[in-house]
């Protein structure tokens, strides 16, 4: 059986602070000139605490950042700011239900501005619909049955938010295969199509297709998603896998993004990639 965590809808929830105030933190210190080990000395922590605290995924108590900002040297205004970020990110939320390990990802799609995602050979949660959602997580060996329509009617929320949200900008590539995989049958992957012709119709949304005819690309056998929270502050690069889930910044965010621009540059066009998806559609009625 699948565990499950609690996350919300409405609220992009404390992970989304603890991320970003880990990363405030990290920069302080490399501005300071310390090197993680040393900086650990300073602050009296345990071996790791702050590699985890800059990660977003552990939070600090107000005495522990105090003491940060001070060895880091950190400006008056500026700490202020971290500290209402550090009171934020021990906040608790209302329940709702997703898989343990996924819990990070549904939040800080939820506080995104951009997205960009890959997915080879099938749709991913935050475009999908209920059916096809149903489909996918029936087939999980690590979602009990009493949690797939609970979890396809949160798909079907975040799916629709992210239709309506004008602010978040949203790039979703994917391979030529996720138009034709029957996930749940035909009539489930013409009205999951529909919803994805909507995307690709949206302002503030950019669906491409890699044909099968496309040869060779970054990616294969790869699907991921660069999140970037604020405009100017580091992205995190999700993967995902049966039984977990990596977070990736730094030097792998460099080396996903330059991935996503060979997807680009090969993918179909967004109109051309349009035409695909209407034609599919015209196939499956």
């Amino acid at each position: 059986m699948g565990q499950t965590a609690d996350v919300t809808e409405e609220d992009p929830g404390p992970v989304v602070q603890r991320i970003l105030l880990g990363a405030e933190l990290r920069e302080a210190r490399e501005n300071s000139g310390l090197s993680t080990s040393d900086a650990t000395k300073r602050l009296g922590w345990y071996a790791g605490k702050l590699s985890k605290v800059e990660q977003g995924d552990k939070s600090v108590t107000d005495k522990e950042l105090a003491k940060a900002i001070d060895v880091f040297g950190i400006a008056r205004e500026r700490a202020d700011a971290l500290k209402g970020l550090a009171a934020e990110a021990r906040r608790k939320l209302p329940p709702a239900r997703v898989p343990e390990w996924a819990t990070k990802y549904v939040n800080l799609i939820a506080a995104a501005s951009e997205l960009k995602l890959f997915f080879p050979d099938s749709f991913p949660g935050t475009v999908q619909t209920f059916d096809y959602a149903h489909a996918m997580l029936s087939g999980s060996v690590v979602v009990s049955r009493a949690d797939v329509e609970r979890m396809a009617e949160e798909r079907v929320k975040r799916a629709k938010t992210l239709l309506n949200n004008e602010e978040t900008r949203f790039w979703l590539i994917v391979g030529e295969e996720a138009l034709h995989r029957q996930i749940g049958g035909k009539s489930v992957l013409r009205e999951q199509l529909e919803q994805v012709r909507q995307f690709a119709e949206s302002p503030n949304a950019t669906v491409q297709m890699v044909p099968f005819d496309g040869g060779a690309h970054t990616c294969h056998g790869t699907s991921f998603t660069i999140i970037t929270l604020l405009e100017g502050k580091p992205s995190i690069v999700y993967t995902e896998g049966l039984t977990g889930s990596d977070y990736l910044g730094r030097e792998h965010v460099r080396v996903y993004n330059l991935a996503y621009d060979n997807l680009r540059a090969v993918a179909l066009s967004p109109q051309k990639t349009l035409e695909a998806i209407e034609r599919r559609i015209g196939e499956l009625t």
